[in-house]
């Protein structure tokens, strides 16, 4: 138990990087004497280049023999005896999935900060099985196995002091599976969404339900995490579930307000009394429907191998000898625009998820306030979805229409 609160969650170790006697970049010494000799190779018998003083500051890295080697201003190498130099940081690589920098070297200090696997820290010290370390101008303390580096362990005793806190409570004994937060939401840390979109479940695991679809750069507040990789968040509607950890960035600060999306173009609209579908919508509605669960393939036109958003359209429309540009923020500009309130089965329905353009996916309306497309995200495939759904009314960009009226 004491293990799950110092680690948070452990999704598994990776393959250990090693002690070894090499170091990082960033790993720097003092000159702890007068007149030390700085030498060609790791022996007291190469020739010394030059001597330093008292106070100077090295760039040390790799420890061999007693001797640590220092980088020189010019691009090359040089030595001087270990015991010369007192190291004052030194890289280390977070090991887990996701760890906790705190205010105090203990369990059940306040959380300033949250680092994943494979990211860099500067340690500055040591005090008892914690390092004192700096990340992203903050100061604080990590679990020493929890990180690795080469020259950690030479770090003497060094405080430190946290720059700026946020609150969070550790989980109670009983309560095992998951490590329960209480986040101040103006302090400390947050996530947002990596990939294309991201479901938000029920549970921590993929066979629970989805209770909404998020697109890329969207941000939640970190209300827990949970075992098998799973982090517990919160909405902007203050709606609590699960997302995986492997798909967001963990953030430091104050969790920004989500803007990935002109929140305008959130208008609900009652379709019940919307007009009839044109017989050639309504064949290629029943057409489009028989790739529902299609995968989903990032640059796919098979509607039977993969497709993706764009591609899926372009080839229910081409096997209606209707071509249409390839890209959805292009296919918007392939037929007149159309009022949602106005929209009419076999109207192309865009969107922005998320990126570097202002549309970024497509699908096709086919009544009933539903539409078809194939997405990355809760269905991963071909799959019909309500154009009134959260995710669809705050990423909702327009309407073309591509099928006359005849």
């Amino acid at each position: 138990m004491a293990g799950f609160l110092r680690k948070s969650f452990s999704i598994g170790l990776v393959m250990a990087l090693g002690m070894s006697s090499s170091a990082f970049a960033a790993t720097k010494g003092m000159i702890n004497a007068e007149d030390v000799n700085i030498r060609t190779e790791a022996s007291t018998s190469s020739e010394v280049i030059k001597r330093l003083s008292n106070g100077v500051m090295v760039t040390v890295t790799e420890n061999k023999d007693g001797w640590y080697k220092l980088a020189t201003a010019s691009g090359g190498v040089a030595y001087v005896k270990q015991d010369f130099v007192t190291l004052t940081q030194a890289d280390a690589v977070v090991e887990e999935e996701f760890i906790n920098i705190r205010e105090n070297a203990d369990i059940t200090s306040a959380v300033i900060g949250v680092v994943s696997k494979g990211q860099t820290i500067t340690v500055t010290g040591t005090e008892g099985e914690w390092y004192t370390v700096t990340y992203n101008d903050k100061s604080g303390y990590v679990y020493n196995d929890d990180v690795t580096g080469g020259l950690v362990d030479l770090l003497g005793g060094v405080s430190a002091k946290a720059k700026s806190t946020v609150k969070v409570i550790e989980p109670a004994v009983e309560d095992e599976d998951i490590a329960k937060a209480d986040i101040a939401s103006d302090n400390g840390v947050y996530v947002v969404i990596t990939s294309t979109s991201l479901n938000l479940r029920e549970e921590a695991n993929t066979d629970s339900d989805v209770i909404e679809c998020y697109p890329n750069g969207y941000t939640f507040n970190i209300v827990g995490v949970a075992d098998g990789g799973w982090i517990k968040v919160m909405d902007d509607h203050d709606r609590v579930g699960y997302v995986k950890a492997e798909f967001v960035d963990f953030k430091n600060g104050i969790k920004p307000e989500n803007t990935v999306y002109d929140n305008s173009r959130a208008q609900r609209v009652n379709y019940d009394n919307e007009a009839p579908a044109t017989v050639k919508a309504d064949e290629m509605i029943t057409y489009a429907k028989q790739f529902i669960g299609t995968p989903y393939v990032y640059g796919g036109t098979s509607l039977t191998s993969g497709v993706d958003c764009s591609g899926f359209i372009y080839s229910v429309y081409q096997d209606f000898g209707i071509t249409l540009d390839r890209r959805s923020r292009d296919q918007i500009n392939d037929g007149p625009r159309v009022a949602k309130e106005d929209l009419r089965p076999g109207d192309l329905v865009f969107f922005n998820t998320g990126g570097e353009s202002e549309i970024s996916h497509v699908g096709m309306y086919i009544g009933n306030g539903e539409y078809i497309h194939s997405t990355n995200g809760a269905a991963n495939g071909v799959t019909i979805s309500d154009i009134n759904s959260d995710y669809a009314l705050n990423t909702y960009v327009g309407a073309a229409r591509i099928l006359d009226e005849n």
